[in-house]
């Protein structure tokens, strides 16, 4: 593997008609989806275990590491003269990335415990299922960015999680998808003005699952009528997730009393 391979972007990828990715759940890919989840949990039982002091100490951490790893790719992406745009962090992770800067300075502030159970969370979840990263190779750049960064988004709600700072309610729910669905509007407006794929709403995305969607809904019917789909699909989503929250709720709660 050569340094340009390590540093090469999906822009050049395509550009030079290479054919260097992985597929999904692949073994490489299994691999890495292990390894978060080993992460995560890990993280969690120490941020359990810790005084308000360690704890606090922890989330320095995590928000450090994930502003480095903005800044890098920033920087990476500056050097070797990636498409400007894609410098903003519009992304819904992008978001969280920097919410775990603002929790870690002011925790238990703003809902942003729900707005990482309720929207974070299963997007980083979803971008390490369904990485948009597959053209390129294992051992690149902005391939190894994409699952770290994700990665430090699911092990800080992880830690939330196991700690009791995140307690699920329905009100939260319903505060993180009128966030998003807020969010949402000047992102599709950017997307269609500068053609770019701010929360995968402008364009066919590298994401086999939103290729399907685009092709059976915004190619025959449009970006608005997929964009609104998406949102319902969300909706439902979380819905699912806030059960399972309170479900396992439940599970601990008899299980402490046993």
């Amino acid at each position: 593997m050569t340094d340009s391979l390590f540093w090469i972007h999906r822009d050049q990828i395509y550009a030079k008609g290479l054919d260097l990715g992985f597929s999904a759940f692949s073994a490489g890919h299994l691999i890495w989806l292990a390894a978060i989840a080993v992460s995560a949990y890990m993280a969690g039982r120490l941020y359990r275990s810790l005084p308000e002091k360690g704890r606090a100490d922890m989330r320095g951490i995590l928000a450090l590491a994930t502003v480095l790893l903005e800044a890098a790719k920033v920087i990476v992406m500056g050097l070797y003269q990636v498409n400007t745009l894609e410098f903003i962090p519009l992304h819904l992770c992008s978001v969280g990335g920097l919410s775990i800067l603002i929790y870690a300075l002011w925790p238990g502030r703003w809902k942003l415990d729900q707005l990482f159970g309720y929207a974070f969370f299963p997007a980083a979840l979803l971008a390490v299922a369904f990485p948009s990263t597959g053209m390129y190779p294992w051992l690149n750049f902005y391939c190894i960015h994409t699952f770290v960064y994700h990665a430090l988004i699911i092990c800080f709600f992880v830690m939330l999680y196991m700690s009791g700072e995140f307690r699920p309610t329905y009100r939260g729910l319903l505060f993180s998808f009128a966030f998003v669905a807020l969010f949402a509007v000047p992102i599709y407006l950017l997307d269609g003005a500068f053609r770019v794929n701010y929360m995968f709403i402008g364009m066919r995305s590298d994401v086999g699952l939103l290729q399907l969607f685009w092709d059976k809904l915004a190619v025959p019917y449009g970006r608005p009528v997929y964009t609104l789909v998406l949102g319902g699909i969300f909706f439902a989503t979380i819905h699912v997730l806030h059960l399972i929250y309170v479900l396992m709720g439940k599970v601990g709660t008899l299980r402490k009393k046993a």
